[in-house]
């Protein structure tokens, strides 16, 4: 791969994980203090229950919180769909109604 393209890509990917991280920061800023800690309080609990299921032996290797709910924001995002209120969130809106 010529150096041109490898800079090229490292660029792509900085661009995305700016972007993503932006998406994150809005999501977090658009839900209230309350809906802000059960997403929270939810993705750290999934994501240290799955680590310990899937790995028992890296139970120490557990990211930050910070880390765990960036990465879930960003899949809610990628699956707004089933996750409508966290992807309206990401755009800095809020749902009229939230479907049960």
């Amino acid at each position: 791969m010529s150096p041109e393209i490898e800079a090229d890509l490292v660029r792509v990917f900085a661009a995305g994980d700016r972007r993503r991280a932006a998406q994150v920061e809005r999501t977090v800023e658009t839900l209230t203090p309350r809906e802000a800690r059960l997403v929270r309080e939810a993705a750290v609990m999934g994501y240290v229950e799955g680590a310990m299921d899937a790995a028992p032996t890296k139970r120490g290797n557990i990211p930050p919180d910070s880390a765990i709910v960036a990465q879930v924001v960003v899949a809610c995002i990628a699956n707004e769909e089933r996750f409508g209120m966290i992807a309206a969130a990401s755009e800095g809106r809020r749902p009229r109604k939230v479907a049960p």
